[in-house]
């Protein structure tokens, strides 16, 4: 149906429709939107953009990161044309941010959605939120040698068994005298095997965490400096 055959009837119909859903049905919301998108490009701009706030962040919490994304490129668009202080205006325009870099995070975009977080972080470097998951996008970017003290932990692990396998089959039936030494030789690749894993995963997350800290210290510094 063309948009001029929308009478004000029928688009206070629409948008009376969506307001009747409950703001907790977010497959709903998402359903009715979507259903009556024709529509509800006919609204008055208030009325419309409520009902795609309300629809982009029903995306996000049905897991349509995709389509989210998408959506926040619109929404920061015309946060940035339009006159939204009704809504909060800069704040709203740092919360849709903080919801792209969330939706980027979520589809393993790390790098985007690192970049975003910085950025806001920046614009306010007291947003607990934003750190979180700056740490968190840090955490999931494994560098080369997580990987390789990952792949010595496997070694340890594999030396370990055979380690095993000789003692059932060949030191305890032939050489007993060296079922200590075996034994010893068993736990000793285990523990080392422990301890890399461990090493590794402990120094990536305190240099995340190190990195997080120092970058929000400077942005604090900055933003004092500035006032």
């Amino acid at each position: 149906m063309a948009i001029m055959a929308y009478l004000p009837s029928h688009r206070l119909q629409i948008y009376r429709g969506f307001k009747a859903l409950d703001t907790q049905d977010h497959y709903g919301i998402v359903r009715f939107y979507e259903r009556n998108e024709n529509g509800i490009n006919t609204l008055y701009f208030e009325e419309y953009f409520d009902c795609t706030l309300c629809y982009t962040e029903a995306l996000f919490q049905t897991a349509e990161f995709g389509k989210h994304i998408v959506m926040c490129d619109y929404l920061l668009q015309v946060i940035l044309n339009e006159d939204v202080e009704a809504w909060g205006g800069d704040a709203l325009y740092r919360r849709v941010l903080l919801r792209k870099a969330q939706s980027l995070f979520h589809n393993r975009e790390y790098q985007r959605s690192e970049h975003i977080l910085r950025e806001l972080i920046k614009i306010n470097p007291f947003d607990k939120v934003a750190r979180r998951f700056l740490q968190s996008c840090l955490l999931s970017q494994k560098p080369g040698w997580l990987t390789h003290t990952r792949a010595s932990m496997l070694v340890m692990v594999f030396l370990a068994a055979l380690t095993v396998a000789a003692e059932m089959f060949v030191i305890r039936p032939f050489y007993t005298d060296y079922y200590q030494t075996a034994l010893w030789v068993h736990n000793s690749l285990l523990g080392l095997g422990l301890f890399i894993m461990l090493f590794g995963e402990g120094l990536h997350w305190f240099r995340c965490l190190n990195m997080t800290h120092s970058f929000c210290n400077k942005m604090v510094l900055r933003k004092t400096n500035r006032t």
